[in-house]
């Protein structure tokens, strides 16, 4: 676990909030960087996810992923960050990355049993949504 003080002040703020809701996650942060925070928090057994993980990026920036390529989310603040990890935890939310063959087009979240907010897919897309537990991983495939 990085030393606080060394954080920059995202980082640290990010680190606060995140110790104070998930205290049994303090063995999963580090530091990205020279003073950015990174936390990656291993996925239930059989997820697809990978990990959930948290980060800074160069003090100004603050993201949310899970391991699969472009399965990023970039959040406001650290208020927002801890209402989509909830999110993401419960599977209210999903990430869903869209591909036109090895080409990312576009990434985010959607709430789970809600068909209607599946992203809209042009010809050739295809939409991999993820869930932490993996119970609701699907993918979707743009109808021709």
């Amino acid at each position: 676990m990085p030393n606080v003080d060394s954080l920059n002040p995202l980082a640290r703020r990010a680190w606060i909030a995140l110790i104070a809701a998930y205290p049994e996650w303090a063995q999963y942060f580090g530091m990205r960087g020279k003073d950015d925070l990174e936390a990656a928090v291993p996925a239930p057994v059989g997820s697809s996810a990978g990990h959930l993980v948290v980060f800074t990026a160069e003090g100004h920036d603050l993201w949310i992923r899970f391991c699969p390529p472009s399965m990023s989310y970039s959040v406001n603040d650290v208020t927002e960050m801890l209402d989509v990890i909830e999110q993401l935890l419960s599977e209210t939310a999903l990430f869903a990355v869209v591909m036109r063959g090895n080409e990312w087009t576009g990434t985010t979240l959607i709430r789970q049993g809600k068909p209607e907010d599946l992203p809209q897919l042009g010809p050739n897309e295809v939409a991999h949504i993820v869930s932490w537990s993996g119970r609701y991983d699907q993918i979707t495939i743009a109808e021709k």
